[in-house]
């Protein structure tokens, strides 16, 4: 009876870590297709790379989530060790991207400042999804250039606006930021904007480094994600040990010739 018990429990245990394993499984393939299908995301090789990597990573913990529920409904023995596989599939290929992240931090800290800055330099006022965005940024986090406000100096929005004269003859002497590097709206704001060549900012502007600001908004974020993939992988474990379990379990014995 006791051990009737724990089989079931065992049963029981292993349906609910896969159950949890296939929903974050579907949702992290809708919103993989999802992302590859609107294009913003993968606009680059690495974006898309990394969204296929991650589109193929949900399908394998979701087809080991399958396997691991019919096996422990039906008492499979081969169904549950190709749920084994595949979970420890999927759990090793999550433990890889937590120690490449980890050990490619600050690569991609820097990958990140660069990016804002060739946003900031070529796309703002070019592309309405990145001008808002980095409008949103400056808003938002009370920052104003990637490093500092003088990155403006060399935008082409405010090439375009017609602050900087880059010819020889009339060097410029002013540069132009958008309104949501102000720290106060109105007529100010509209002084404030105009800022000599030479300064990296400027009275009624926002002082901060929109970079460093990013950054740090972005570690506070991902400690939520970061917690949630540490019990991800933990499920993991106990999962791949109810299922190798399970697996023992419902193997028939071997039978011998008399």
């Amino acid at each position: 009876m006791g051990m009737s018990r724990c089989y079931s429990l065992m049963k029981c245990l292993l349906i609910i870590f896969n159950i949890l394993f296939l929903i974050v499984g579907v949702g992290v393939c809708a919103f993989a297709g999802w992302a590859l299908w609107d294009g913003r995301a993968s606009e680059t090789s690495a974006g898309r790379a990394g969204l296929c990597a991650l589109a193929v990573w949900a399908t394998v913990l979701t087809l080991g989530a399958v396997a691991a529920l019919a096996g422990a409904v039906r008492g499979s023995a081969s169904l549950l060790a190709g749920a084994f596989a595949l979970l420890a599939l999927s759990a090793v290929a999550e433990g890889a991207a937590a120690w490449w992240g980890a050990a490619h931090a600050p690569q991609l800290k820097q990958a990140l400042r660069d990016r804002l800055r060739y946003t900031l330099l070529h796309d703002y006022g070019v592309l309405p999804a990145r001008t808002q965005m980095l409008d949103a940024i400056q808003h938002g986090l009370q920052c104003c250039g990637a490093e500092s406000a003088l990155d403006w100096q060399q935008a082409g929005w405010a090439q375009a606006q017609g602050a900087l004269d880059l010819s020889v003859r009339a060097p410029a002497a002013t540069y132009t930021v958008p309104a949501s590097c102000c720290a106060r709206a109105g007529a100010a704001c509209e002084a404030a904007r105009v800022v000599p060549a030479t300064a990296r900012g400027a009275a009624g502007l926002h002082r901060a480094a929109c970079a460093a600001r990013v950054l740090a908004a972005l570690e506070r974020a991902a400690r939520g994600p970061l917690l949630a993939g540490a019990a991800l992988l933990g499920a993991h474990g106990a999962a791949l040990l109810l299922a190798l379990a399970l697996c023992l379990r419902a193997r028939p014995p071997p039978r011998y010739k008399a």
